[in-house]
């Protein structure tokens, strides 16, 4: 538009002729600035909007336990003869057996996410995942409560992911 008013003013006091051709030449300036804007603009927004991705919270937490036992022996010993045999070493403990199942809670409607976390946590479940019914993401369990639960009732190996429904 600046340019436009400039050419003008620079116009001023020319011949019919010169003035055609000056604006000729404006003009198609102006167009092909034009075309090359819309070009621009909706090259940038031809893409068809995308919807956000859905988001899901994966919360895992790690349970040790530690396990003591207690073995009583009573040794009856026998005269040793001058040169006594090395002892034996003593049987190395067992490894503690991990549960490897457990069974999903059924009546955790109404719950605290927090609570239920808890109570998953202690049946040896690793893989907790939080699902919003509103599609928003959820960080602070204490402030959703439960909807509902994949499998209630189910016995289901604890590496397994557990999927809870929370909600605001």
């Amino acid at each position: 538009m600046i340019l436009l008013m400039k050419a003008i003013h620079e116009l001023k006091g020319h011949s019919n002729r010169q003035w055609k051709e000056k604006m000729g030449k404006m003009t198609k300036a102006l167009a092909i600035g034009a075309l090359v804007c819309l070009a621009l603009a909706g090259s940038a927004g031809c893409a068809a909007p995308q919807a956000a991705p859905a988001v899901t919270h994966t919360v895992t937490e790690t349970a040790t336990a530690t396990v003591t036992t207690t073995a009583t022996a009573t040794v009856t010993a026998a005269p040793a003869p001058a040169a006594a045999a090395p002892a034996a070493p003593a049987p190395a403990a067992a490894a503690p057996i991990a549960t490897t199942t457990a069974i999903i809670p059924a009546d955790v409607a109404g719950m605290n996410a927090e609570a239920l976390d808890d109570d998953l946590t202690a049946l040896g479940f690793e893989k907790v995942i939080y699902n919003s019914d509103t599609g928003k993401t959820v960080l602070l369990l204490s402030n959703w409560t439960v909807t509902g639960i994949d499998k209630p009732g189910i016995e289901q190996s604890v590496d397994k992911a557990v999927v809870v429904h929370v909600t605001k």
